[in-house]
């Protein structure tokens, strides 16, 4: 990669060093050293953000983590820790431990390539995913999404290759994609130009009483604002069913309770304000590529700030101003 020009994806990820799953650190290296193997082979011109929320009092940063455990990849990372006040100063709901939307805007918000991709720690990209970043044909205004592909667990993910990943034997769950808002899964591949993602001023920071369904509702918000939605008829690859689906029926009776939230009207739209992605808050270099926000009450939006939430109209994609 060059490092006097923008790389042409940014891929954003975030974190903390809780071990979240009992193998999230595990999870998180092996992913990245794959998909950088795979990228680097077909020459894709990337960067890897990193943001590191709610950083656990102790411990080692993940962030640090991911540099010693795949060394390969730290020409192209550059992390971000975040003050841990801004957790609480930003939740709306004591039990949700992680607000990773939020720290995918730190990261979406830091980000220098032309397009950026929001995925999860633990996806795996496929070859006609890489490829099609390789081909740097990608369109503006153009919200790209790819099917997950649930694979079988196993114990050792570093064993994982193309063809443990694309043999069918191994797939447990296939989360189709349905037109027009091509919902399911959407966390996990969300590529879009970087004006684009500034533009919508990223994730919903206005409803923070939940995780469950923010990645879904930025769907509707950029078909709502006129993007173009996509299936790339691409797949992306999880080992095993996820934390979500792992954890759900647990909660089933008592869904308050759930550390990701109560199910919401998902196709409420919103409207960040300016600053979203803590975009006041004091950046400061602590190393080569790696920066720290320091805690800032400026950069923390109000408790509830409703200014700009709209229903959208589903059969003609306009937006009506709730009353």
């Amino acid at each position: 990669m060059n490092s006097h020009l923008a790389p042409y994806v940014s891929i954003v990820l975030t974190g903390r060093n809780d071990n979240f799953g009992g193998d999230f650190n595990d999870r998180l290296c092996a992913a990245v050293a794959y998909n950088h193997r795979l990228l680097t082979d077909f020459r894709v011109d990337y960067e890897l953000i990193f943001v590191e929320w709610r950083p656990v009092a102790g411990r080692p940063l993940l962030a640090d983590l991911l540099r010693e455990r795949v060394a390969e990849v730290s020409p192209r990372l550059t992390t971000y820790e975040v003050d841990v006040r801004y957790h609480e100063a930003f939740s709306q709901n004591p039990r949700i431990q992680f607000h990773e939307f939020i720290a995918k805007n730190v990261g979406i918000r830091h980000t220098t390539g032309s397009f950026v991709l929001a995925t999860n720690t633990d996806i795996y990209l496929s070859r006609g995913v890489v490829n099609l970043l390789a081909r740097r044909a990608l369109t503006p205004m153009v919200l790209y999404r790819a099917t997950r592909v649930d694979l079988a667990s196993q114990r050792d993910c570093t064993n994982v290759d193309d063809g443990t990943l694309s043999d069918p034997r191994n797939q447990l769950a296939i989360h189709v994609l349905e037109p027009p808002f091509l919902t399911d899964s959407s966390g996990d591949f969300l590529l879009l130009d970087r004006f684009s993602f500034h533009n919508l001023r990223g994730f919903n920071e206005v409803f923070r009483a939940a995780t469950l369904h923010i990645d879904a509702n930025f769907c509707y918000r950029a078909r709502a604002q006129g993007l173009l939605l996509t299936d790339t008829g691409l797949n992306v690859f999880h080992v095993g069913e996820g934390t979500f689906d792992a954890q759900r029926a647990a909660y089933r009776d008592h869904p308050h309770d759930a550390p990701w939230g109560a199910d919401w009207c998902k196709q409420i739209l919103y409207e960040n304000p300016p600053n979203w992605g803590l975009g006041d808050a004091p950046v400061v270099s602590v190393g080569p590529q790696r920066f720290r926000l320091e805690w800032d009450t400026r950069a923390v939006p109000p408790l509830v700030a409703l200014r700009g939430v709209r229903a959208p109209g589903f059969a003609s994609g306009s937006v009506r101003v709730l009353p």
